[in-house]
């Protein structure tokens, strides 16, 4: 910022002096038509001197300005990251969230950008408007104040098409949001093969192309009042533009003035002009980019809260009992609860099974486990503490969760399994216990890079890898973890059954010094676990040993035989 003022002093400093030392020269031209090259020599170079320079800070402002707005731009997009990293996970389950966050993201991109680069020409323009206005006061002060009365129509109408704008950004906000996940759907791979097999293309393009009509005609409506608007402002202007230069030429007729005065009062006023629309055209950026910023601070504005509003207690570290009493939970703008009175007490060394019908709450119940989400009432416990009050950094540090919806790091297989621990990214020995423990030993030792080797044919070298090997990266990442509670959300949805029967003997391994839930629709899998929740519309109706399940004759033991059934022949 600094070398953009310099610059723009420089700049200011060249125009002003150009103007006079055109005025000098054309005063001398029109005192003795005959003048020497010796006599004009000196005003010549000095006014080529100047140009260069001006040429050359002109040049030096608009590239720093670049640099500058990519500083911006960054440290804005920070800002927008620590709240969006660091807010709870609730809100990601809310309509209005998603549409600040698009909102603060688009002024960190764009509107920031057209924030810096407005104020830098703003500076750049009212320090060189200050060297002409200088001149013109200096030669025909009395020309000064039509011209400048002439502009202020511009600033007003500017200032409201600006409120339009905005006005029409934050009605279309969630529309807009909606195209982007239509042209995600067309253009994503993992998402290409199915809109290819079911032939959905034309459907997704009419449906896009319908946002973007309803887009355009709402767009039209609004340049059409700008453009109005502009319109009236611009003949103001033109109007105030025209009779400053007739007075100037009127006066230069009438001998009031030399004619030096009057071709610097024409160029002056012709500079001003252009000068004063740029700095009009900076300011509707700069208030425009503003206007969206709003946005930005507002949403920038949560972080303080949310850091206060974060438990500061310690959890027990590792955890030997974990509980919970009257456990349940309501997603936000739902009319039902998804979890309700649901208790339990495992402890270290013994295996839990969550089954039960899709929607019956078996997820909900993994992430409230993990911390992910917070109990609308009753509480987890760890030795009889409750996590609510403790550091959600450090109780996450201690689980290590499988999702049903794992993510595919596109990334190296060292740190797509690293991640499971980033206070470890180079343990090189332990990303390989991790492959070994999760059976994908043997698939790294088959590729030329091995632990280096990318993931994901989107990037160059990448390879593909099957969702059994997603699946089993996704373990590996949590057993490289090392927690002391493991929790697990379909753990072997994409594995085959051996591979499947591989897991569970690790989990069983694991389990001895561990406390581990683990959520599945395979009743094969859960025989073995010490105790076996059944949940139905978010309430426990059973609870207990495989055998005694089956014994009891109760909903458990129906859904087991009807799985059963399915793998015997007459």
């Amino acid at each position: 910022m600094a070398i953009v003022i310099g610059a723009s002093i420089v700049t200011a400093a060249a125009v002003a002096a150009q103007l006079l030392v055109g005025r000098y020269l054309l005063d001398l031209l029109a005192e003795d038509q005959r003048v020497s090259t010796s006599e004009l020599a000196p005003g010549l170079f000095l006014l080529g001197a100047l140009l260069v320079v001006g040429a050359l800070s002109q040049a030096v402002n608009n590239e720093i300005r670049v640099l500058l707005a990519e500083r911006v731009h960054r440290s804005a997009m920070d800002d927008v990251l620590d709240v969006a990293t660091e807010v709870g996970y609730e809100a990601f389950e809310e309509t209005d969230f998603h549409d600040r966050l698009m909102r603060a993201r688009v002024a960190t991109g764009g509107q920031s950008s057209a924030v810096v680069f407005g104020f830098v020409t703003i500076l750049s323009t009212v320090i060189i408007t200050a060297g002409v206005v200088i001149v013109l006061l200096a030669v025909v002060p009395y020309l000064l104040p039509i011209a400048l009365l002439g502009y202020l129509p511009i600033l007003a109408v500017n200032a409201r098409n600006t409120r339009a704008r905005y006005r029409f950004e934050v009605e279309l906000t969630e529309l807009q949001r909606e195209r982007g996940y239509l042209e995600m759907l067309m253009t994503e791979r993992v998402v290409a093969k199915e809109v290819r097999s079911y032939e959905t293309t034309s459907a997704l393009r009419r449906w896009h192309g319908e946002i973007w009509d309803t887009r355009m005609s709402r767009l039209g409506k609004l340049v059409r009042e700008r453009l109005a608007r502009n319109l009236v402002g611009s003949l103001v202007s033109t109007a105030a533009t025209v009779a400053t230069l007739s007075i100037a030429l009127i006066l230069a007729g009438r001998g009031t003035i030399t004619i030096g005065d009057a071709a610097v009062a024409v160029v002056a006023l012709q500079q001003l002009n252009g000068r004063i629309q740029s700095m009009g055209t900076a300011f509707n950026g700069v208030y425009e980019g503003v206007t969206f910023l709003r946005d930005f601070e507002s949403f920038h504005a949560e972080l303080p809260t949310i850091r206060e509003q974060r438990p500061v207690g310690t959890p027990p570290s590792p955890p030997s009992v974990m509980t919970a009493s009257d456990l349940g939970y309501r997603y936000p703008s739902s009319h039902r609860d998804a979890l309700g009175n649901v208790s339990f007490e495992l402890r270290r060394g013994q295996i839990m099974a969550i089954v039960g019908s899709n929607g019956s709450g078996k997820s909900t119940l993994a992430k409230l486990v993990c911390g992910i989400l917070t109990p609308t009432r009753g509480d987890v416990y760890w030795d009889g503490v409750p996590l609510s009050t403790c550091d959600p950094s450090l109780v996450r540090a201690q689980i290590a969760p499988v999702y049903q919806d794992f993510v595919p790091y596109y990334t190296t297989i060292r740190r797509a399994v690293g991640l499971g621990d980033i206070t470890r990214l180079d343990d090189t020995e332990g990303i390989r216990r991790a492959i070994d423990g999760a059976g994908l030993g043997e698939f790294v030792d088959g590729l030329p890079a091995g632990l280096d080797t990318r993931l994901g044919k989107v990037f160059q070298a990448g390879i593909d890898v099957s969702g059994g090997q997603w699946q089993r990266l996704a373990i590996a990442r949590a057993l490289f973890r090392d927690a002391p509670v493991l929790v697990l959300d379909e753990p072997s949805a994409s594995l085959d059954p051996q591979a499947e029967a591989e897991l569970f003997d690790l989990l069983h391994d694991l389990c001895r010094d561990r406390i581990v839930v683990f959520v599945s629709h395979r009743f094969n899998t859960v025989r073995s676990a010490d105790v076996v929740m059944v949940l139905e519309d978010g309430e426990i109706v059973e609870m207990g040993p495989h055998h005694d399940l089956m014994a009891a004759e109760g909903l458990y033991s129906e859904m087991f035989r009807l799985q059963a059934d399915r793998f015997y022949t007459e």
